[in-house]
């Protein structure tokens, strides 16, 4: 039996990790979401910040799994992956534009 892993979401690149989850709780703010985080170095530690945390969708997709099966999340992600294999090059292009908007060139840390 596969269960989620967290690990499986994250995707790493120069200063910036994003990770995509599911939130359902059962209200309004249901969805996939993905979180994204900024890499600093201050005097030789590093400081991860969420830059921003968006919903991508609230269409859950139906897996045939019990919301409390160990493989649920992972199923629905896997699900929208699949019907959306851009995501991660889409994300990069909304980080872009994000940063542009906050007052910092593509690729300034």
């Amino acid at each position: 039996m596969r269960t989620f892993d967290p690990l499986d979401w994250v995707h790493a690149f120069d200063d910036y990790e994003m990770y995509m989850y599911l939130r359902q709780d059962g209200n309004a703010a249901d969805g996939i979401y993905m979180q994204m985080l900024q890499r600093e170095l201050v005097d030789g530690a590093e400081i991860w910040s969420v830059l921003y945390d968006r919903r991508l969708t609230s269409d859950i997709s139906q897996v045939g799994l019990d919301p409390q099966h160990p493989a649920y999340e992972d199923e629905v992600l896997r699900n929208y992956l699949a019907a959306h294999p851009t995501v991660v090059d889409d994300e990069k292009a909304y980080l872009a534009k994000w940063l542009q908007g906050h007052g910092k060139a593509e690729g300034e840390a």
